[in-house]
């Protein structure tokens, strides 16, 4: 076999090895994209799984919500004005009515409007056409009527938010302001929300004694489901101690939103 030949010789098997070793690198990367996309894949189904099971949780407490709110209006709100009734009914057979009748008639009158504007806001079916700055604006003007605490609230006309993605929001704020209310003893609230860089961003401040939200002793405070509430949305919360009180501060994606 002369030079010639054994050259070509050397040029097929370094031709064909090199053949074997791009096939080889072809079939690893080949490989490597399945695996990618497997892992793609899965991460897929356990974001599904995560957000059908926060959706379900989510949609057992508005189904108690709504029982609840029926309940208010259908039984405790008949007995009241048939309470109420009843005590119209024992002014007019009074000659001269006690002054204190008179007042506990008007409180409980305020009462029974109290309850109607809590039950209207628990029912799922007037929530269903939901605007989150008319009903946040309308429980400031409930919370400010009892003229003990004070409810500032800055919103824009309105939010590029979907009305169920506006209800979530709106529960999670309510939980913030009402540990305020009721844990944080605050007599001084402002909520903001503003709508910059593709979020919208929601601050709720207060000027109550605060607390620590890493504490797992306040569990009960509906931290976890604000956090659940916020892990559905796709956005994040953080809570920062003040002197005195509590800043919340939520970011909520806009876009992609339908």
């Amino acid at each position: 076999m002369d030079i010639s030949q054994e050259v070509t010789l050397i040029a097929i098997a370094c031709a064909f090895f090199l053949l074997v070793a791009i096939g080889i690198i072809i079939l690893i990367l080949i490989y490597q994209k399945k695996q990618l996309r497997y892992i793609y894949e899965k991460k897929e189904l356990q974001n599904q799984y995560t957000e059908e099971l926060l959706k379900t949780r989510l949609e057992s407490q508005e189904q108690t919500l709504d029982t609840v709110s029926k309940e208010i209006h259908d039984n405790i709100g008949q007995l009241l004005n048939s309470a109420k009734m009843l005590i119209g009914v024992a002014q007019h057979k009074l000659s001269k009515p006690e002054e204190t009748l008179q007042t506990a008639n008007d409180t409980l009158g305020q009462a029974i409007e109290e309850l109607r504007t809590l039950s209207k806001s628990l029912n799922k079916e007037w929530l269903e056409q939901f605007s989150f700055i008319e009903n946040l604006q309308a429980e400031a003007a409930r919370i400010n009527a009892s003229q003990r605490i004070s409810m500032q609230v800055e919103v824009p006309h309105e939010l590029a938010l979907p009305r169920d993605r506006q209800l979530v929001l709106y529960r999670m704020v309510q939980e913030a302001f009402q540990n305020s209310l009721k844990h944080g003893e605050a007599t001084r609230i402002r909520i903001e929300a503003k709508q910059q860089n593709g979020s919208l961003h929601v601050q709720v401040e207060d000027d109550g004694k605060g607390f620590n939200a890493a504490d797992s002793t306040l569990a009960g405070f509906g931290i976890t489901n604000i956090k659940h509430r916020v892990a559905l949305l796709g956005g994040t919360v953080k809570w920062n101690s003040l002197n005195p009180g509590t800043l919340v501060l939520f970011q909520i994606p806009l876009q992609n939103m339908v």
